[in-house]
């Protein structure tokens, strides 16, 4: 049964990734084709201004999760009412913050930042898309953390998939036929606000939730343990579109954003087993069997850094010509940018080597005790990438990504080794080398003996079968002669998957 539903999991939210992922590439097509780089460029900098109201948020879900597990695991439920009478109050709190600051964003930003828009049309898109996030985060946040910590992360990757198909088709047939920005953004925050409405009415039906049993002290008390993460994570997620916005111009913001669709579509994909597997992991912690957690983990990391290496090197090398087809008929930016391509994959890669380090650390509810690294990972990204702007553009933004997270996964690494699981630091630095001299090996192949010069997705297609086959065969092989032993384990698992059907 347990396996039944972690697969459920798996399936649901790769599902709803490869949605996500779909979705990300056909909207701001749409966006490029009909409006231009511009608007897409001013769209792409308010959502990351309006991000910074996460930081008040301050990594709270990640530490809600973290508690709820042992509760949900011992069926107590008054406990876990408690917890979630404390959480909906501080997020009713930062509701209301929220629109504070998005009344002093619509004063400010279109003062400062240069652009031809109008500061009516800039106002008015900042309120619809600020409706946006207001829907999506605020009023669903509590409830989606008590189904993800319960392990009904399919549940609420269904309804985000039906959400964002939804959205899809609204936003094609708006766009085509009023030809205009804010009616097709406010027709996607009317699309979203279904989540929360299916979040709630399945937690009053399936648990009870029983509003006067006051509040949790232990999750008032340690509610703000994980700023660090909190501020690194956003950080890391807008600080690059921010630092763009300021010191050079919408149209790099635009181009930033495109390459980044294909990041995140990648980084989302993998994300989206981790989401799948800590509830299970948190579980098996929470039981208190330490051989079982190290025999999960010994899985977990294997799986992801082999997906990510794949995943990722394939991304190195078609990322450009994706682009470049993507944009075809765009010519208002040079959006062919081989080097910056490169380093934005390489820096998401080394994020997602490191998430399996970092969801074991927040399942053992060690969030507090890791915000240091995350401290410093945010101090080394803004300084950095300050610094490498002004000379090298787009490419000195990613360059200081990569440092800083090459930074938070060593680290990251060393504390699981040292505080959790007591994991050797040879098995991950055996691990990482392959699949680095991997990536490498396959790079240097695909760009010198296959033409990655294309003139439509077809072409694109086929030239990413040629890649992906390199990529897999250069990492089988590399397996197969370095670590037969965690090759072996792969295959025994498969093995096990068939033998059970």
């Amino acid at each position: 049964m347990k396996k039944n539903v972690l697969k459920l999991n798996v399936v649901a939210a790769l599902f709803l990734q490869v949605l996500t992922m779909i979705s990300g590439f056909i909207i701001p097509k749409i966006t490029l084709s009909y409006f231009g780089s511009s608007v897409n460029g001013l769209v792409s900098s308010i959502n990351q201004f309006l991000n910074y109201i996460t930081l008040l948020e301050g990594g709270v879900g990640s530490v809600i999760m973290s508690i709820l597990y042992r509760p949900l695991y011992e069926k107590d439920q008054k406990r876990v009412s408690k917890i979630i009478n404390t959480t909906s109050k501080f997020f009713r709190v930062i509701g209301t913050i929220y629109i504070g600051y998005v009344v002093l964003l619509s004063i400010i930003y279109p003062k400062y930042i240069a652009s031809d828009f109008s500061k009516e049309f800039i106002i008015t898109l900042i309120w619809v898309l600020a409706c946006n996030t207001f829907f999506q985060y605020f009023l669903s946040i509590t409830y989606r953390l008590l189904l993800n910590a319960d392990k009904k992360v399919a549940f609420v990757s269904f309804v985000q998939a039906f959400a964002v198909i939804l959205n899809i088709i609204c936003v094609v047939v708006f766009t085509i036929k009023f030809r205009n920005i804010v009616i097709t953004k406010a027709i996607s925050a009317a699309v979203f606000l279904i989540q929360p409405i299916l979040y709630r009415v399945y937690v009053k039906k399936e648990y009870k939730i029983d509003s006067e049993d006051g509040i949790d002290e232990f999750t008032q008390s340690h509610r703000w343990d994980g700023l660090g993460i909190n501020t690194a994570y956003f950080i890391h997620s807008n600080t690059d579109i921010i630092i763009l916005t300021i010191f050079t111009s919408l149209t790099d913001v635009s181009i930033y954003a495109i390459y980044l669709l294909i990041v995140n579509a990648l980084k989302n994909l993998i994300g989206s087993i981790s989401t799948a597997l800590t509830p299970s992991f948190g579980s098996v912690l929470a039981s208190g069997n330490s051989k079982q957690a190290n025999e999960f983990f010994d899985a977990y990391e294997l799986i992801v850094c082999l997906i990510t290496t794949i995943c990722f090197t394939c991304g190195m090398i078609l990322v450009t010509p994706f682009v470049d087809v993507y944009t075809m008929n765009i010519h208002d930016a040079n959006y062919h940018q081989v080097l910056f391509g490169i380093l934005l994959m390489i820096s998401e890669m080394i994020y997602c080597y490191r998430d399996p380090y970092v969801s074991a650390s927040y399942a053992a509810g060690h969030i507090k005790q890791v915000s240091k690294y995350a401290y410093v990972e945010a101090g080394i990204n803004i300084v950095l990438s300050v610094i490498l702007v002004r000379r090298f553009g787009l490419i000195g933004v990613a360059i200081g990504t990569c440092i800083s997270m090459a930074y938070r996964m060593l680290m990251q690494v060393n504390y699981l080794k040292s505080n959790i699981l007591n994991r050797p630091w040879h098995i991950f630095v055996k691990l990482l080398l392959i699949n680095i001299i991997s990536a490498v090996i396959s790079t240097v192949v695909s760009f010198k003996f296959i033409d990655l010069h294309v003139l439509n997705y077809f072409q694109w297609l086929i030239v990413a079968v040629k890649v992906f086959l390199i990529v897999v065969s250069s990492e089988i092989l590399l397996l197969f002669l370095f670590d037969r032993k965690d090759l072996s384990l792969l295959l025994d698992k498969l093995r096990e998957k068939e033998k059970n059907k």
